[in-house]
């Protein structure tokens, strides 16, 4: 009898332990399903069943409004969530992330999401630079033609309401060096105190020398185009002065006898325009000139002869 009553005893403690695991366990799952409200500002967007229910929501929207295939490492948001009092209607985690990305839209809002990559990128080394003395400054040729590399980067975006607005290259790492490009750069003209290998600017005629010395470098290398100014695809007469000057950064105008300041012929210098009827010139000296002829010669030097001279027209004065 005496057994009986004790495993009676035991049997009521069992069922009694059981029945306050299943309050609490009761009550823990009551307090997960608190209701959340999804708000911005003070204003109340829709209410979820739960907070895990709330973070997938905001998890949608941040994933959505930040850089893709990025880490989120901060997040700045007029779009919260609390806990709601009382009851209230709750909608699905679908509906509630349609209504917050909507509302993610709407003007004013303000949503600064910092997130992290780690990107694999083209790495191109420095090129190596080789002065050339018969090309003009400002001109460069690729001599021999670099191979890209690779780096591994680390990288800050940061996003305002899904617009990148800042990406900064926090660390690199070079995973293969490739090969440098060998650039040859002009040093004809270069302007006083420039660097040769940084300068993109025009070559500097010091004085008619230069324009006469660049002008011959053409003879017998361009043809003679009506109405051309192309020292590539070809010149007519003035248009071979003009595109000359133009190297040098200077823009003639037409009609082209009157550019510059008029001169007597029996002043002239080289570099200096000769104007004659119907046809123009560079004066080299010596009753000699440089000139687009025609389309049997192109570019050539030849005597200025008996030829009526109109005009003769100084562009550097100094």
């Amino acid at each position: 009898m005496r057994k009986k009553t004790i495993r009676r005893l035991i049997l009521s403690f069992v069922i009694a332990a059981l029945l306050i695991t299943d309050v609490i366990l009761g009550a823990a799952h009551i307090s997960t399903l608190t209701p959340y409200a999804i708000t911005r500002d003070d204003k109340v967007l829709c209410y979820v069943k739960s907070h895990e229910s709330a973070k997938q929501v905001m998890n949608q929207l941040f994933s959505y409004l930040s850089k893709e295939d990025t880490d989120i490492a901060a997040i700045d948001s007029d779009i919260t969530i609390s806990k709601a009092e009382g009851k209230q209607e709750t909608v699905s985690v679908e509906e509630a992330a349609e209504t917050v990305l909507e509302e993610a839209k709407a003007e004013g809002t303000d949503i600064k999401i910092v997130s992290t990559a780690t990107e694999i990128q083209p790495y191109t080394p420095e090129p190596v630079y080789e002065m050339d003395d018969t090309m003009f400054a400002g001109e460069s040729v690729v001599k021999v033609e670099g191979e890209e590399g690779e780096q591994k980067v680390f990288v800050k975006y940061t996003t305002v309401n899904g617009e990148t607005k800042k990406t900064d290259e926090i660390t690199k790492d070079i995973l293969s060096e490739g090969s440098p490009a060998v650039i040859a750069k002009g040093t004809r003209g270069l302007p006083k105190g420039e660097d040769w290998q940084t300068y993109e600017g025009y070559p500097v005629a010091s004085n008619g020398d230069d324009i006469i010395a660049t002008a011959k470098s053409y003879v017998g290398k361009v043809k003679y185009v009506w109405g051309g100014r192309s020292l590539e695809t070809g010149v007519d007469c003035s248009g071979f002065v003009i595109a000359i000057y133009r190297k040098y950064g200077v823009n003639l105008g037409w009609p082209l006898e009157k550019e510059g300041v008029g001169v007597p012929y029996s002043e002239a210098q080289p570099g200096d325009i000769l104007y004659f009827p119907g046809h123009f010139g560079l004066y080299i000296g010596d009753g000699m000139m440089v000139h687009a002829s025609n389309k049997k010669t192109g570019v050539i030097v030849s005597g200025i002869g008996n030829r009526k001279i109109l005009a003769v027209r100084r562009i550097i004065t100094d």
